[in-house]
């Protein structure tokens, strides 16, 4: 059977169409590892002699993730599925339809505000019960200062950075930990997205203890070999796994990853 060629119109226009194709933006985003922020060096101040000075660090993760009207070509999203360390999703997944990028940023900016706020009150809520013999410390000496980064699921992380600089007990104990989850009035650690992309940028810090909330552990893939995961369900949990000598197995604290 012979076939005949096509027409030199014909192939110019389908070579048209998919050079369009390619450079045409797509519905989609990219998220991916973000930075590491210190937040007993950088982020918590706390102006009374009352305070105590760290001598670990402990990290703040933050996720990248373009903004819902970032246009997204074929080429990227091709990319993305490429790379490691990067997730494309359909923007609906993560942005709603017909919102203003700068009211989801400013909705952002509220949740982490409130997000510190509770830290404070949990932090000098769990001195108070567990350090009766220390002095109080009132709230308006603490500050939390962090730039370029919204959401609510710093909480954990800074109550615990709050407990660390109010307390004489040495939880880090010089060691790298990063952790993530939000926080409630009651202390309760509640889930977070994006939790691979904090491993990565967990492990690119150097960290060795990663504190996550119960909720996110089946949603872990992969966990570096330098990093210890600890379950946690509360800012008790969180105390308990930092100032254990064991393992979180042995502390009925380990984190499920699925397969």
């Amino acid at each position: 059977m012979r076939y005949s060629s096509l027409p030199i119109a014909v192939k110019a226009f389908i070579a048209l169409f998919f050079g369009l194709a390619l450079f045409a933006p797509l519905p989609f985003v990219v998220v991916m590892p973000g930075g590491a922020t210190d937040v007993l060096d950088k982020v918590i101040s706390i102006k009374s002699e009352n305070s105590y000075k760290p001598t670990g660090s402990l990290y703040l993760l933050a996720v990248r993730v373009t903004s819902p009207d970032s246009a997204m070509f074929s080429g990227e999203v091709v990319y993305g599925w490429a790379n490691g360390d990067q997730r494309i999703f359909p923007r609906s997944v993560l942005y709603p339809d017909n919102v203003n990028p700068k009211v989801i940023d400013e909705e952002a900016k509220v949740d982490m505000t409130t997000s510190q706020d509770k830290a404070k009150a949990v932090a000098l809520a769990y001195v108070k019960k567990n350090y009766p013999q220390l002095p109080s410390v009132d709230p308006k000496l603490i500050t939390l200062d962090v730039k370029d980064t919204g959401g609510p699921s710093g909480g954990m992380i800074f109550t615990l950075g709050v407990i660390e600089e109010l307390t004489p007990d040495d939880l880090l104990r010089g060691r790298k930990v990063a952790g993530t989850g939000t926080i409630d009035t009651s202390g309760k650690v509640g889930s977070i997205g994006g939790i691979d992309e904090k491993l990565i940028a967990a492990e690119r810090a150097g960290v060795t203890v990663f504190l996550s909330p119960l909720a996110n552990c089946r949603e872990i893939t992969s966990v570096p070999s330098t990093i210890t995961v600890y379950a946690i369900r509360t800012i008790d949990d969180a105390v308990k796994a930092l100032s254990a000598n064991s393992s979180p197995e042995k502390l009925g604290m380990t984190c499920a990853i699925s397969a």
